[in-house]
């Protein structure tokens, strides 16, 4: 137990670190924090796996400790690329766009801000092991991972990003007011999850105030976030494929992932728009969704209201695009907004990225 500590505390140091002062180190020296980090908090996920799986499987093979330190190891090291995404740092081969005058970054919501982007992901991911328990999350997990494997063979067939993707429709803003965009991006230094290619082009909407922070007193109360119960609208006309509003709110304020949800997806509202391009609108408030499978909506109208549920860090719409009906096997593709304002100018045809404060000019 000793020796987990001392890797959990080695690993949280370097990435305070990291965080601290990754704009004086050498592109060179970032890397090898990161690779560090990577090893040590597998080494330390690893052995609290493994001890888990124990209590159960008493006869558990030691070979397995290989297959789950080399998951642990991939999980991690994806994670850690998701938050350098977001940061300035740049990434050999991915700095592929200018930088915003926005940082890249929000400060962290809640009580976990004071520990900076790696506490929360540290947090976040470690709680995220308890979702293998839940066995709800764990078939969307499974689902997730063998619909992932099969979207990267058809873009290896392809050959083709989904980058130059038109949609076949107009697309407006999903709500009223001047929202801002905290992640996504249409290259893999912006993406939401340029990995996951089911949600590549998928963009994270908050609201924040003029210090980019995203809620009043301490961030542990869901009613403190400013975009918390607002409006949610359908982006063009369309028909509701499936629907989820049962999930309650999830944990907030100190990092930690929902494991309890019986999904993780939270409540969301799944839209038809065109052929071949359904939106997900998702992280809703429990018993708020004004929509059933099966209706038809049009542009503007209400679908529900955004809130906190399934694996969400604060009060947020998660917005995406894919080809497909089902969630799992959808392929990513992005969207390019029309009546819109964008950092104060006007807009048509705009594909949206993290740091953009944006306001719908559609009229009903």
């Amino acid at each position: 137990m000793n020796d987990l500590v001392a890797l959990a505390v080695i690993a949280f140091g370097l990435g305070i670190a990291r965080w601290r002062f990754h704009a004086r180190l050498p592109v060179a020296a970032v890397a090898v924090v990161d690779w560090a980090m990577s090893i040590i908090a597998a080494f330390g996920l690893t052995i609290v796996v493994v001890t888990v799986l124990e209590l159960f499987l008493p006869s558990l093979p030691r070979f397995s400790i290989v297959p789950i330190y080399a998951v642990m190891y991939i999980l991690i090291s994806a994670a850690i690329r998701s938050v350098q995404r977001r940061t300035s740092v740049l990434v050999p081969g991915r700095d592929d766009e200018p930088d915003l005058v926005f940082p890249g970054l929000l400060p962290i919501a809640g009580p976990i801000g004071r520990f900076g982007p790696y506490g929360l992901m540290a947090t976040f991911y470690s709680s995220q092991l308890l979702c293998l328990l839940n066995p709800f999350q764990l078939v969307e997990l499974v689902q997730q991972v063998i619909g992932n494997a099969d979207l990267v063979g058809r873009e290896k067939r392809s050959g083709d990003d989904g980058r130059g993707y038109r949609t076949r429709v107009t697309y407006t803003l999903p709500f009223d007011g001047e929202w801002f965009v905290a992640s996504g991006g249409a290259t893999p230094k912006t993406s939401h999850s340029w990995d996951i290619l089911g949600q590549r082009f998928a963009l994270d909407f908050v609201q924040v105030n003029d210090f980019f922070r995203t809620h009043t007193g301490r961030g542990t109360k869901a009613d403190e976030y400013l975009c918390y119960g607002r409006e949610i609208h359908a982006a063009a006309d369309g028909s509701v494929v499936a629907v989820e509003g049962r999930v309650r709110q999830a944990f907030l304020g100190w990092g930690l992932c929902d494991f309890t949800a019986s999904s993780f997806v939270g409540n969301h509202v799944l839209v038809k728009h065109a052929e071949g391009e359904f939106a997900l609108y998702a992280h809703l408030v429990r018993g708020s969704i004004a929509v059933t499978p099966g209706d038809r909506v049009e542009r503007g109208q209400v679908l529900g209201l955004c809130g906190h549920t399934g694996h969400s860090t604060e009060p947020h719409l998660h917005f995406h695009l894919q080809d497909s009906a089902d969630l799992f096997r959808g392929m990513g593709l992005p969207v390019r907004f029309s009546h819109l304002l964008v950092d104060g100018q006007a807009g048509t045809g705009v594909l949206l990225r993290a740091g953009n404060r944006v306001r719908s000019q559609f009229r009903s």
